[in-house]
């Protein structure tokens, strides 16, 4: 992909120059940067501002068919509508802007220089793209919870601990259907990015957490760790809840 990027600065100043422009502007004034370049090309420049030395970090090709799937999916950090801006083309002459403003743009490179970069701009170049990613598994763990319980677990085991609680028959299976179907809700409702979602599971495996607690303590020192693996879950859960908070 061809991009022409521009920094938000020159763009603020052409605007200004337009709106004190003593004549209107009559039709389209295509406004980009000094040069066109590739996406790989930019991603190398953001790479140098960042302090990334060059081979240092591994950049994979990814098939166009791929990226298209995780972004309509929801899993990449771009969208839908920045993939089909790429495609269409985001390249223009200078010479329009240039005559009508008298304003040239500055290179992206000279630009970022005025800007150093700082230790919160690598590390949220790096956790960015990780955070749909940590939504998915999250999202998954609750999935493939109510779905096990409800039709993979072997029955027993499942009788047994509902048994241990007081809960038979009847009981026991509404008991079974309610958790799992409210373990179901909560993963569609991180997948759908609802506020809250990541804390509702959060409460909801403390609930699961301290019963299990009560009546069956020697999970605790189970080799698999059923209760311990839980801390990794509140951990993975806060960490949700509070980047989409920041989105949101």
């Amino acid at each position: 992909w061809q991009v022409q990027p521009i920094h938000v600065d020159d763009l603020v100043e052409i605007v200004v120059h337009q709106l004190r422009a003593p004549r209107a502007l009559c039709g389209r004034l295509d406004v980009a940067g000094p040069a066109a370049m590739s996406t790989d090309e930019l991603t190398a420049v953001m790479g140098r501002w960042l302090g990334l030395e060059k081979g240092r970090t591994p950049v994979l090709p990814i098939p166009r068919w791929l990226l298209a799937f995780v972004t309509h999916a929801g899993i990449g950090p771009a969208s839908p509508e920045s993939l089909t801006m790429l495609a269409a083309g985001n390249t223009a002459p200078l010479a329009p802007l240039f005559d009508r403003t008298g304003i040239m743009p500055r290179p992206v490179e000279q630009v970022l220089a005025l800007h150093p970069s700082t230790s919160a701009d690598l590390a949220m170049s790096r956790l960015s793209p990780m955070i749909p990613v940590m939504r998915w598994l999250l999202a998954l763990v609750w999935l493939a919870g109510g779905l096990v319980s409800l039709g993979l677990a072997p029955a027993g085991s499942t009788d047994a601990m509902l048994a241990r609680l007081g809960l038979a028959g009847t009981a026991a299976m509404v008991a079974l259907w309610v958790g799992s179907l409210a373990d179901i809700a909560v993963g569609l409702a991180i997948l759908a990015r609802r506020r809250g979602g990541a804390l509702a599971g959060v409460m909801l495996m403390g609930g699961y957490t301290t019963i299990l607690s009560a009546v069956a303590p020697e999970l605790w020192a189970d080799p698999f760790g059923p209760l311990v693996k839980n801390l990794a879950v509140l951990g993975l859960s806060l960490a949700v809840h509070a980047l989409e908070m920041r989105r949101g």
